[in-house]
């Protein structure tokens, strides 16, 4: 969903995009700069600091706009590149999430570890499906609600609002919302 803005809103993000092409950044090296924000953010959670690490979590979500519209405009895209962007946007949910069960979501009880490992599970499995459907020949399958930046925008708003618990749960129904919307999605694409 925010991928399709995204393509609509490149007028704004190539100026951004340039002037860190120009500063010499990399492509990679904003996707790892990314993941460092991710871990920050991971250890606030972990320490219950949710606001901070909402705030902190936004901001690896304007690495990972970034470092796809670097490649583009400097023309350096690559296969790899995609690759790497892909392991550490994993990472990224991983020791998010990790850190949420660590610090704990007291609005959802003693059971909120496991609402948390749905939406690490949802995540992954959003992923997933594009990636091995794509692979079996479906086309692009960016279809859903709930691709990683909508999944990142919901908790970093959500935990700057002392909200991280309730985001959590928003999250893990959309993930498994769009799970099913891809399989189905592939599942007629590769009849």
């Amino acid at each position: 969903m925010l991928s399709e803005l995204r393509d609509k809103v490149n007028f704004a993000i190539d100026p951004v995009a340039r002037a860190f092409a120009r500063a010499g950044f990399t492509p990679n090296s904003l996707t790892c700069i990314g993941l460092i924000f991710s871990l920050i953010a991971g250890v606030l959670f972990g320490i219950s600091q949710p606001r901070f690490a909402g705030l902190v979590l936004l901001m690896c979500g304007f690495f990972d706009i970034i470092d796809g519209a670097v490649a583009r405009v400097s023309g350096k895209v690559s296969a790899f590149g995609g690759v790497l962007d892909s392991v550490v946007d994993r990472y990224t949910e991983a020791v998010i999430f990790i850190g949420i069960i660590f610090g704990g979501v007291p609005e959802l009880g003693q059971y909120g570890w496991l609402w948390v490992v749905l939406a690490l599970v949802g995540g992954f499995m959003v992923s997933y499906i594009r990636a091995r459907a794509e692979a079996a020949g479906s086309g692009k399958l960016s279809v859903g609600i709930a691709e990683r930046a909508e999944r990142l925008l919901i908790l970093g708003v959500g935990a700057m609002l002392n909200l991280t618990g309730y985001a959590v749960v928003l999250v893990v129904i959309l993930t498994y919302f769009t799970a099913v919307h891809r399989l189905v999605t592939a599942y007629i694409r590769l009849r």
